[in-house]
């Protein structure tokens, strides 16, 4: 678990950065943070859940380990902005840094109540 936390960190600092350079002092460091960061990454990685885009990828993890990164988001004080999209009504919780963010799906695209989880985690290239 320790070397996933240490790979997270790395992933971390580069994510927010760009670059190998330190990390812009407004990302997490806290050490739930990273591990919530990390076993999001891993999950994606596990269940193949990695889209490369032009300038991103970008890691998606659901479940649990959503919930739990979703959860302690909320913990942290970070506010939800609710937002309403073609596919449902969700309750977004930004991630320290502009890395990314978690959702909570309450609607879908009917409006009729749901609850799903994930996160989403952008690793700039």
């Amino acid at each position: 678990m320790r070397g996933g936390a240490l790979f997270g960190l790395g992933l971390l600092v580069m994510a927010a950065s760009g670059s190998d350079r330190p990390a812009s002092a407004d990302v997490s460091m806290d050490p739930h943070a990273l591990q919530h960061y990390s076993f999001c990454v891993g999950a994606a990685r596990d269940d193949h859940a990695i889209v490369e885009m032009d300038r991103y990828r970008v890691y998606r993890c659901h479940g649990d380990i959503a919930i739990s990164y979703f959860n302690y988001l909320g913990r942290r004080g970070v506010a939800d902005q609710r937002v309403e999209e073609y596919n449902g009504v969700f309750l977004y919780r930004r991630i320290a840094g502009g890395v990314g963010r978690c959702w909570n799906r309450i609607a879908d695209e009917a409006f009729r109540p749901v609850s799903e989880y994930g996160c989403d985690i952008q690793e700039e290239l």
